[in-house]
């Protein structure tokens, strides 16, 4: 028994041995360049183009026999601008060599090395990846002898490649049409697939546009993507540009290059990248190359949650966006870095155009796309104490010009409503907003309830807003130079709790009131009204008497110039109490003086024609001339005269008359001592070392 186990034994082996010897024999002596022109036939017959063997062929001897080929080409049509849709270094391919027993052709793995696929879109829309067969046939060569014959190949082809190896590959895209191209650097690119109906994992590292991608994929069946199949899944993780996304879509055409797909796609960018805070994205994709559909079911930045749809057509030129977006809350502090504390912005600082910096406006991004948008927003958080609600626009940019059109929200209680529009050609800008019924004590809640000592409102506050603005320029700079326009808060009847200003530090009518040193010992206060006009001419802002504080037991009113060119500050005012005595000679005095310098640093002077009017009519006219004087510039209805020959003239009533004789004395005189100047303001300057306490 042993003996005939041991016979068996060696009989096998010298079997395969000698099969082993033969097919060694076969490998060893076989000349695949013999073979070129048939593959090339075969390919020009199936797709009609040219395919180059151009260096050499053989096979190499291992367990698994593989074909290799150096210089490899398949033509381009003729309408491409490069000669070769795909060319490559050099080409692997190794067979299983127990299916060759069943006259089964089984591709084991495929190496491509330094692989070039250049990919084209006509003016047309002809792609140059759509084969289509010949009318005729290539000859074929007559062999050189019978044994140099080509045979019949009838086994079946099995195209499974169980790997595929890719390194240093280029793929280049060009839309003829558009100009859009797209460059793709491949640095590794690893597919692994058990057989024809199994999936395909799929792992690369790539450059898209310079920009490094990383992506694990896992695909349907190669047998499925061969049959052009509809809804072909793809589960995708990517990493590109900083971000992660995981996609799980169906794509349809992918041989006939109609590709479509549907799916849905999670991203995640995290804080920092583009210098944008943490943002997850979950939407369902839909659409093709050309056009997109993208129902965003959550956007979340950083707490922010947004929704609605995006519309992409990448067809033309330039990409078309259109977009219907909401949320029930936007925390604009979320977005960046946390904002100051709202302030009342009666007049704010303005930054003389000498602190602007000359920085160019970038507004080239204007120019990549077009676009329309309805943006709703049920509540915006501009910091911890402001507000606006029902935020509602419409933005549209077109050839550079970008609309918000029209523009609404709630700001304390009342609405806001108007336009605003940049063109990025003209670097032209605009503004146009009206405020009406916004009450200050809801637009700032602390206003309503006031700590003791601080200013509060408990009574009124309601407020109209006027902003109509429009300027010019390629830097900031020259914005400020040209601003144009009027900006106009009216404050009407309410009753305010005086107290510290600290919620306006750092602004204009701060600055005024601490030169001023201005004050009252009442806890309460009534105001009849509040104004701040300024109307703005080539980077000039005017206060024709613009600036009130009309309350029942004291009024200011300026009147005066910011120059934003050079920050210079020319104001002068006028605080009164109403009645004449002596208790209120320091502001009877205060008449002659005004404001200079600049927003940041005002400072106490005379005002030259004060003093020469207030002199002089003294002179003229005794004593009696100051009280006269001072009613004169007690206008009993200085809101109208400040919004007087604007939209707003009759919300306040006319002034009934002015006590105008001591008017008539001072401006007659005026005239008559304009040359002696320097020696009545060295006279008044006693008057304002009295005020100030100095000694000379």
């Amino acid at each position: 028994m042993i003996k005939f186990i041991k016979f068996v034994f060696w009989t096998i082996f010298l079997i395969v041995l000698v099969a082993a010897i033969g097919i060694f024999v076969f490998i060893k002596t076989f000349d695949l360049n013999k073979y070129k022109s048939y593959a090339e036939r075969v390919v020009y017959e199936q797709t009609g183009r040219k395919l180059s063997l151009n260096g050499d062929a053989w096979l190499k001897i291992s367990l698994m026999p593989t074909a290799v080929l150096n210089d490899v080409s398949l033509s381009n049509p003729s309408w491409t601008p490069t000669p070769d849709m795909v060319k490559a270094k050099s080409v692997e391919v190794s067979l299983s060599v127990l299916p060759l027993l069943d006259k089964e052709i089984v591709i084991d793995t495929v190496k491509l090395v330094e692989p070039e696929v250049y990919l084209y879109v006509s003016k047309t829309g002809q792609n140059n990846w759509t084969f289509e067969k010949p009318g005729v046939k290539l000859a074929q060569a007559e062999p050189e002898s019978a044994t140099d014959a080509v045979p019949e190949v009838s086994a079946p082809l099995n195209l499974v490649a169980k790997e595929v190896d890719i390194t240093d590959g280029i793929v280049i895209y060009h839309d003829l049409k558009s100009g859009a191209k797209t460059d793709v650097r491949v640095q590794s690119f690893d597919l692994t697939a058990e057989d024809m109906t199994s999936d395909v994992d799929i792992v690369t590292d790539l450059l898209f546009n310079g920009e490094k991608i990383a992506l694990s994929a896992t695909t349907g069946s190669i047998q499925t993507l061969l049959r052009d199949e509809p809804d072909f899944p793809v589960h995708a993780k990517v990493k590109a540009y900083g971000a992660t996304a995981d996609a799980d879509l169906k794509l349809s055409g992918l041989l006939s290059g109609n590709i479509s797909f549907t799916g849905d796609v999670n991203a995640h960018n995290p804080a920092g990248n583009f210098g944008a805070p943490d943002m997850n994205v979950q939407t369902a994709l839909s659409g093709n190359f050309t056009n997109i559909v993208a129902q965003i079911q959550k956007l979340n930045v950083n707490g922010n949650i947004i929704t609605g749809t995006v519309k992409a057509d990448l067809s033309g030129a330039k990409p078309y966006i259109n977009a219907v977006l909401k949320s029930p809350k936007i925390d604009v502090a979320k977005f960046s870095a946390p904002v100051k504390k709202a302030s009342i912005n009666l007049v704010s600082t303005a930054e003389a155009a000498s602190f602007v910096p000359a920085t160019p406006l970038d507004l080239s991004a204007l120019n990549i796309l077009n676009a329309d948008a309805k943006i709703n927003i049920s509540q915006l958080v501009v910091n911890q104490d402001l507000s606006l609600n029902n935020v509602a626009l419409t933005a549209k940019l077109n050839k550079g010009v970008l609309s918000l059109n029209p523009l609404s929200l709630e700001l304390g209680g009342g609405q806001v409503t108007g336009n605003a529009s940049v063109n990025s050609q003209q670097k032209i800008f605009v503004a146009d907003l009206t405020g009406k019924n916004i009450v200050l004590q809801k637009m700032l809640p602390y206003l309503s309830h006031p700590q003791p000592g601080a200013f509060g409102i408990t009574e009124g506050g309601v407020t109209d807003l006027r902003l109509k603005l429009n300027s010019q320029g390629s830097d900031l700079r020259k914005i400020v130079e040209n601003l144009d326009g009027q900006v106009i808060l009216i404050v009407d009847r309410s009753q305010i709790q005086t107290g510290s200003l600290k919620y306006l530090q750092g602004y204009l009518l701060t600055s005024i009131l601490k030169t001023l040193n201005v004050r009252t010992k009442e806890p309460h206060m009534t105001l009849k009204c509040g104004v701040v006009r300024a109307d703005i001419q080539k980077g000039l802002v005017k206060f024709p008497k613009g600036i009130v504080f009309h309350a029942k037991s004291l009024t200011v009113v300026s009147d005066g110039t910011l120059n934003l060119k050079n920050d210079n500050l020319n104001l002068t005012i006028k605080p009164f109490n109403g009645k004449i005595t002596d208790t209120n000679v320091v502001q009877a005095i205060s008449s002659l003086l005004k404001v200079e310098g600049t927003v940041q640093n005002p400072r106490l002077t005379l005002d030259n024609s004060a003093v020469i009017k207030n002199v002089v009519g003294i002179a003229a006219a005794g004593p009696a001339f100051l009280s006269s004087e001072l009613l004169f510039d007690a206008d009993e209805s200085p809101c109208y005269t400040a919004l007087k020959g604007t939209s707003y003239e009759k919300m306040f009533p006319a002034p009934k008359g002015v006590q105008a004789k001591g008017q008539n004395v001072y401006q007659g005189a005026t005239d008559a001592i304009s040359g002696g100047v320097n020696m009545i303001t060295d006279t008044a300057k006693g008057f304002f070392n009295m005020l100030t306490g100095k000694k000379k």
